[in-house]
């Protein structure tokens, strides 16, 4: 019920200003779906979960992964409290601070971003219409051992194998179109 897609608009400069920011990478990819409520958290776990038991969906990734300090890739699925939550402004917010080298360890001037630089990213994603945003956060169940791990929401050693800071996902449901994007500093 998802199938890989080509980018509908181009995110390069974005991912220009990111990854010229303290270090930054910064990936993603663009999804057809069927059968998933792009509207919920729930239907946008479900993706994930999809994303990561196909191999395709989540090559991405797999192309992006460094072995400087692991040598295999590895995914696995996803702890079942990690959260999805709606990620609206936030998630401009995310995208917008990176590009501007306000985010991150590395980062000379950590600050929000303001209202100007997150209309852009909000005009960028809603270009290809009316979108929802969401954001993959650890669990938080007391009871759980697992939730106790900072980052119990990674689900993969994209990263050099080892944290990452950022999964989030905007959704078009007009368009039967999903977005993933993954963000970390090099820290």
């Amino acid at each position: 019920y998802l199938s890989v897609c080509e980018d509908p608009f181009s995110l390069e400069d974005l991912a220009k200003r990111i990854r010229s920011s303290s270090n930054f990478r910064f990936e993603w990819q663009f999804y057809h779906f069927n059968g998933i409520d792009p509207r919920s958290p729930l239907g946008i776990r479900k993706a994930l979960d999809s994303i990561i038991g196909g191999s395709d969906l989540h090559r991405f990734l797999q192309t992006s992964f460094d072995a400087m300090y692991d040598d295999s890739f590895e995914i696995e699925a996803l702890h079942q409290h990690c959260r999805m939550v709606s990620g609206t402004d936030e998630f401009e917010n995310v995208l917008a601070s990176a590009a501007g080298d306000r985010l991150g360890a590395y980062s000379r001037d950590l600050r929000d971003s303001n209202a100007r630089e997150k209309e852009a990213i909000r005009q960028l994603f809603g270009g290809a219409g009316s979108y929802f945003a969401y954001q993959l956060l650890p669990g938080e169940a007391s009871d759980c051992a697992e939730c106790r791990h900072h980052n119990n929401h990674l689900f993969t050693t994209w990263f050099y194998g080892v944290a990452w800071d950022w999964c989030l996902f905007a959704s078009w449901p007009d368009r039967k179109l999903l977005w993933m994007g993954c963000l970390t500093d090099t820290d």
